[in-house]
């Protein structure tokens, strides 16, 4: 609970100097708003690790393959940097740019997802 309430106030505080520098220096802005999510991304670290145990420990207890885990940490990691960075270019005003990112980022989803679904049919195939 105060990891949460430390990661409001960096946020709450990049959102103040972001706003507060916009109206002079708009170009500082970004790169304010930039610092301050890599500083929440930081502070989250340890959140992240115990996610990834946790589904080390799931997929060990239920005997399914743990070679699954690499496609579906590098899809939710694509996830997430696709959207961070579109939000940074739709904070600089470039939203078009923002969706050629995201849409780009489904397609590479869609790619590392494909051997995840062969091996959900062939389980499926062998249980029939």
């Amino acid at each position: 609970m105060t990891e949460l309430i430390k990661i409001i106030a960096v946020g709450l505080i990049t959102v103040f100097a972001h706003m507060l520098v916009k109206q002079t220096r708009p170009e500082i802005a970004v790169f304010i708003s930039i610092a301050g999510s890599v500083l929440i991304i930081i502070m989250a670290v340890d959140t992240l690790t115990t996610v990834i145990s946790s589904f080390y420990a799931i997929f060990s207890s239920t005997n399914v393959n743990t070679a699954l885990l690499t496609p579906l940490f590098k899809i939710i990691a694509i996830g997430y940097l696709a959207e961070f960075s579109a939000n940074i270019c739709v904070d600089a005003g470039a939203s078009s740019i923002a969706d050629k990112i995201l849409f780009v980022a489904k397609l590479i989803i869609l790619l590392l997802a494909l051997p995840i679904i062969t091996n959900v049919i062939d389980m499926v195939v062998a249980l029939l």
